[in-house]
């Protein structure tokens, strides 16, 4: 599923596939499920995780820090921040 450039998803598994997408792409692979921990896969690291925020940033059209993913660090706790930061 590919997403919209600037269209926040409304569903967690609408955001959880734009969250995939981004992790995809910055890891090179899709070796990875909803539940593993980002750094815990092969490929990641601080940089890859910046790397996902600003992609995923710019997939929403939203201003999201790189701490979310250090505190939410899996695809399924990501999708519910983003969510809920966009929601307030």
């Amino acid at each position: 599923m590919t997403q919209e450039q600037g269209v926040m998803p409304t569903t967690r598994s609408e955001m959880q596939a734009v969250i995939r997408e981004c992790w995809e792409q910055a890891l090179g692979h899709a070796d990875f499920g909803d539940d593993d921990a980002f750094l815990l896969i092969h490929g990641a690291n601080s940089l890859t995780a910046v790397q996902v925020m600003v992609a995923l940033s710019g997939r929403l059209g939203a201003r999201l820090p790189v701490r979310l993913i250090m505190r939410h660090s899996t695809v399924r706790a990501l999708a519910d921040a983003v969510l809920e930061q966009e929601s307030t």
